[in-house]
């Protein structure tokens, strides 16, 4: 046993969930932040209709990270309980599945979205305006996704033996190559949209390789061994991968068909001006929701190896102290939105019919925001038990049970109101639903001996 994996016994929960959680958190909240500037430079580089065709271009790119997510966590739930028990080798052998996983994915997604790029377009909604700027940067992007697939998969599997911060350097990193490239490309270069589409590019390679790094140097402090010899592909172990991490993975298509159809609705009943308010409004949503995943991906780790060692009073402190770090934070955040949406706006436009539009989307589509977190870390505890038919449908329960139909039914009677007052709706159901779960499985993910004991009583 190794020392990362040791802390995960023994260092006390509040300084350890501290420890795993900070990295994530920073490295989300500054790729949430990155978004924004770089939807500030675009937006003043370029204009708002290149901000809407990157917001069309968006949900695509969701697609692509839900897929390699959703492998990276099945195979860090697997490989946290086998690190718990002690079989680092079982955890080797999984994390190489999660590869081979990632590979054959990133390789048919790509190929796939690239050949039917214009249909993709119109479906999702690219007006003839915007069309063109949409494909420009897309055709530039796809080519490097499978890089940053692979980075989200393995980042997964660096945390699931405690070294987050590692990660979070791998983020930084490609944020600064973003930052610095950006500017660069689109008002030096004059490359327009294609230096937005490059940058992006370029960042996504610099992760997959400081990813490989840490895997492949003469140093590395990992169990999670290459020992391509003794790899057999493990169809059970694929099968229960794709089963945990498909919580994840609907819960990001999900998402992507849902801004799919807001888009829709909006081109509807608004035009570009819209397209573009939503785009923006993607970068918020996304500071909401990152660093709540952070904690997510700090309690994950430690829930997950204690319950393979049986350790569950250390698991239901780690619990407890994960959802009042999270909805605290999340309402930091929310109080934020409500009460600087002007400002927030200005930092992107000048244009006054955008900016007023902004700030009345802001205020009513972000209305309960915070609740949110506490849908994100219930669902995250779920998936760290290998409890994958429950992950799921909390998973569906926000964007496909409510959402989607709420922005479908309400533009009918409201207009564009009617998009923004969708979320604020869904966000109240998503919470009592994700409360009712919880306080059902009260025993399993806050007593678990408990549970443990009865069913040996019933068992006998």
């Amino acid at each position: 046993m190794n020392q990362n994996t040791e802390q995960l016994r023994t260092d006390p929960i509040g300084r350890l969930l501290f420890k795993l959680s900070l990295p994530a958190m920073i490295g989300m909240l500054v790729t949430a932040l990155y978004n924004i500037i770089d939807t500030i430079f675009v937006s003043r580089g370029i204009g708002p209709a290149a901000v809407a065709a990157i917001g069309i271009a968006f949900p695509i790119q969701m697609i692509l990270m839900a897929v390699s997510s959703a492998v990276g966590l099945g195979g860090a739930s697997i490989s946290s309980r086998k690190l718990g028990k002690g079989d680092d080798a079982g955890a080797a052998v999984t994390f190489m599945n999660v590869l081979v996983l990632v590979g054959v994915f990133a390789a048919f997604a790509v190929s796939s979205a690239i050949f039917m790029l214009d249909s993709i377009l119109t479906v999702f909604g690219a007006t003839s305006e915007i069309m063109e700027l949409s494909r420009q940067y897309l055709s530039v992007t796809l080519i490097s996704s499978p890089f940053f697939m692979f980075t989200l998969a393995a980042s997964a599997m660096v945390r699931a033996e405690g070294q987050a911060p590692y990660q979070m350097k791998v983020m930084l990193t490609t944020v600064v190559v973003n930052l610095v490239t950006t500017p660069l490309f689109i008002f030096t270069f004059g490359w327009g949209i294609y230096g937005a589409a490059w940058s992006t590019a370029l960042a996504q390679v610099v992760g997959s390789v400081l990813m490989l790094r840490f895997f492949f140097a003469k140093n590395r402090r990992t169990e999670l061994d290459f020992q391509w010899r003794k790899f057999r592909l493990r169809f059970g172990e694929l099968k229960e991968i794709m089963a945990i991490g498909s919580s994840s993975f609907v819960m990001m298509v999900s998402q992507s068909i849902l801004f799919v159809f807001v888009n829709i609705m909006l081109g509807t009943y608004g035009g570009t001006q819209e397209l573009a308010t939503f785009a923006i409004l993607n970068k918020f949503m996304a500071l909401v929701g990152m660093p709540i995943m952070g904690i997510v991906q700090g309690m994950q780790p430690i829930v997950g190896y204690n319950f393979g060692a049986r350790q569950f009073e250390r698991m239901r402190e780690t619990i407890w102290t994960a959802l009042r770090a999270g909805i605290a934070i999340a309402v930091f955040i929310w109080l934020t939105l409500q009460l600087f949406p002007e400002p927030l706006m200005r930092m992107f436009t000048s244009d006054a019919n955008l900016i007023a539009g902004g700030v009345t989307a802001i205020h009513v589509l972000f209305a309960v925001s915070f609740l949110t977190s506490v849908q994100m870390l219930v669902n995250g505890i779920y998936q760290s038990l290998g409890k994958a038919r429950v992950a799921m449908f909390l998973s569906l329960s926000r964007q496909t049970l409510f959402t989607i139909p709420l922005v479908f039914i309400l533009p009918n009677f409201f207009g564009v109101f009617g998009v923004w007052l969708a979320f604020p709706i869904a966000d109240g159901l998503t919470f009592l639903t994700a409360v009712g779960m919880a306080v059902w499985d009260r025993k399993l993910l806050f007593r678990p001996s408990e549970e443990e004991a009865e069913a040996k009583v019933t068992n006998l």
